[in-house]
């Protein structure tokens, strides 16, 4: 489920990799400003500090993950809690609006989607 209080992670698939050695590299972290779902799809409007440049400009593909969330777990580490960034969508990328210091990126993501405000813990 994708939670619209939490902060997201954007990561692209590597430049010259396969599904052999799959390879998603982070490029940005930021918020849901918002999300719109029309006939089944949704579109996610996600706002990053600073520029957003894609490195792999062959795959436009954008997995989003979050803490907490998909299939990451919550793991105890050394005495304190530790919470792993799990994916909870892949989509497209739309679009990139740079200006006043953030970028807004699009994302379009066709599979169906679960959206809630709630933050659990």
């Amino acid at each position: 489920m994708i939670r619209i209080n939490k902060p997201v992670q954007l990561l692209e698939w590597g430049e010259g990799t396969s599904t052999i050695n799959q390879n998603w590299n982070p490029i940005g972290q930021g918020k849901i400003r918002s999300a719109k779902r029309q006939q089944g799809i949704t579109e996610l409007v996600i706002e990053v500090e600073g520029a957003f440049e894609k490195k792999n400009l062959a795959d436009n593909s954008i997995k989003i993950a979050q803490q907490g969330e998909g299939m990451a777990p919550y793991a105890i580490k050394w005495g304190r809690v530790k919470t792993r960034w799990g994916e909870v969508a892949t989509g497209k990328l739309k679009a990139i609006n740079a200006g006043a210091g953030k970028s807004q990126v699009s994302v379009v993501i066709e599979a169906a989607t679960k959206i809630g405000k709630a933050i659990l813990t």
